[in-house]
């Protein structure tokens, strides 16, 4: 999937997600980060989150500090982008914007 044109459309459709290169690993990755009121709102957003990669059986680096929550999509087996963290992104804004 790591064609320009479809990696822009998919961007498109999601809020506030950054497309980057991961640090340590040098593989196209989306990111988004949240500053939550609590340490409580970000761990209970922090399990949402885990709850919801289990489910796709799709799992983010999700890194927590304090109040301040961020997660990396990326699908290691093709050290790239797929549909499937595109998916995964889209779950995650749906369940943030309900709360």
């Amino acid at each position: 999937m790591n064609k320009p044109t479809e990696v822009e459309f998919d961007m498109a459709s999601l809020t506030d997600w950054t497309l980057g290169k991961h640090d340590q690993h040098q593989t196209l990755c989306l990111t988004k980060s949240w500053s939550l009121p609590t340490f409580d709102a970000a761990i209970k957003l922090f399990n949402e989150i885990a709850q919801l990669a289990q489910k796709q059986d799709h799992h983010p680096e999700i890194l927590s500090s304090h109040t301040h929550l961020m997660v990396r999509i990326w699908t290691h087996d093709v050290a790239g982008l797929t549909h499937k963290d595109f998916a995964l992104a889209t779950a995650i804004d749906q369940l943030t914007k309900a709360q």
